[in-house]
């Protein structure tokens, strides 16, 4: 029995003629389960998996375990990542081969799969902002860019209207759209049980305001990367079309290897589950042309709610990190301590002083009268120095510190120490006489029972 809507179906046979069968087909198959393994922080071997064709840390897994009792998930190890969305990476490196000292726009990036794709394939010099407009999700968004761990990233939770007064100041915008999601049918049910022409047309018609936003975002010959998973040309072909024509840019289709398995579409490619391994998604490029005022470099004002760290706290943060002369130091109004690399300072200050809702650079952790109580995005972060105090946990006793129980850990001396799995930082625990205090983040903490 055909389980999918009937006017879907419909389209479908008439967009893809001979080949609707094999596509159907696919439709009704399990949806390959696939990860992308972090660069700095795997611990683990990946040469028994196969491999994602189109990125160098991208495997399928066999089957779809319970990441959530994986310790080595929750460190950072690697992201759960739908294949071909993966194919953003490659659109990077085909637009962009030298990728130092860009500016960054991933416009609406919950819940961060694309946003850590990139930022792990920037240049240190270069910045990525990572927005999200629902405040729920945005909260999703900040907490796997934290576990992502690279410094030089900021997230926002704002509207792509409210951006306007970075006009003509980002290289690179990304806008992974909200769309009907045609093509997550198999992995999302509720995508079908939504889906409508009525729906698809709404969708069309918002996707276009944001892409109306987003243009106004890029400098003069700047790239906009625009995707959705879902199928039909009224989302995909005809908006670019659209921007292309009402904005005066230029269409620049991905060129990808045959043996991808994507299709040429009028403006950009579309991945199809019959012929990629992966679900459905579309992927294209537009070209800001013509002449256009560039913001300034230098920030406008720095933001009301921060000073520069004074230098008497210096001692007691620079051997956290790695390479602490990398890095410019900051305290807010509630006394968190902050990292930003140099180079990016400035623009990353200057996209905080225009939206409020910004959160940039590394949280070192919090000044409490000559102490510092250390931030959990220190302990999972790339910058974070590699000899500071730790134990390595079992697993089931490192489940235990991530549902924030009590734990024992014996033999470790007085003080703040990091908790670690296999080498992985977890986060913070202090050892005190008789007792440890787990400094795990309620609001992360796993709440399913531990077989």
């Amino acid at each position: 029995m055909n389980p999918f809507p009937p006017a879907f179906v419909h389209t479908m046979q008439a967009q893809l003629g001979e080949a609707w069968p094999d596509f159907q087909n696919a439709l009704l198959m399990p949806a390959p389960v696939s990860i992308r393994f972090h660069f700095l922080k795997n611990n683990s071997s990946w040469e028994n998996f196969e491999k994602v064709k189109w990125i160098n840390n991208g495997v399928y897994l066999p089957e779809r375990p319970v990441f959530t009792l994986d310790p080595a998930f929750h460190a950072g190890a690697y992201y759960v990542q739908e294949a071909a969305s993966m194919l953003t990476a490659a659109a990077l490196g085909h637009f962009f081969p030298h990728t130092s000292s860009l500016r960054v726009l991933d416009l609406a990036a919950a819940p961060g799969g694309k946003s850590t794709l990139l930022i792990e394939r920037l240049a240190p010099d270069s910045l990525l902002v990572a927005n999200e407009v629902i405040r729920s999700r945005f909260h999703t968004l900040a907490y796997n860019m934290i576990k992502w761990g690279y410094p030089n990233g900021a997230t926002t939770n704002h509207d792509s209207s409210e951006f306007k007064a970075l006009e003509n100041w980002f290289d690179l915008v990304l806008l992974d759209a909200p769309c009907s999601g045609e093509g997550l049918f198999r992995k999302d049910p509720d995508a079908m049980s939504e889906w409508s022409p009525e729906n698809v047309k709404h969708c069309a018609a918002r996707q276009k305001r944001i892409l109306a936003d987003a243009a106004r975002l890029l400098k003069p010959g700047g790239i906009l990367l625009y995707s959705t998973c879902t199928y039909n040309p009224q989302e995909n072909d005809d908006n670019m079309t659209w921007m292309a024509k009402e904005y005066g840019m230029e269409t620049l289709r991905p060129e990808f290897p045959e043996i991808w398995g994507t299709l040429p579409t009028k403006t950009g490619i579309q991945c199809y589950p019959h012929k990629v391994k992966g679900e459905g998604f579309f992927l294209a490029a537009l070209q800001k042309t013509g002449p256009g005022r560039t913001t300034s470099k230098v920030p406008v004002k720095k933001p009301s709610n921060q000073d520069a760290l004074p230098t008497k706290y210096l001692p007691l943060i620079r051997p956290l990190l790695k390479d602490p002369d990398r890095y410019a130091f900051f305290i807010d109004a509630r006394q968190n301590v902050h990292a930003v690399p140099v180079e990016v300072e400035n623009p990353a200050a200057h996209i905080a002083a225009l939206l409020p809702r910004c959160h940039y650079g590394l949280e070192i952790g919090q000044l409490k009268g000559k102490d510092l109580v250390p931030s959990p995005a220190l302990a999972l972060s790339t910058a974070i120095a590699p000899d500071l105090p730790g134990i390595d946990l079992d697993r089931t006793t490192a489940l235990r510190y991530l549902k924030k129980d009590t734990v024992e850990m014996p033999g470790t001396p007085q003080g703040w120490t990091l908790a670690r799995f296999q080498g992985l930082n977890l986060g913070w625990a202090k050892v005190l006489p008789g007792r440890v205090n787990n400094y795990y983040p309620r609001e992360w903490r796993i709440l399913m029972q531990i077989p």
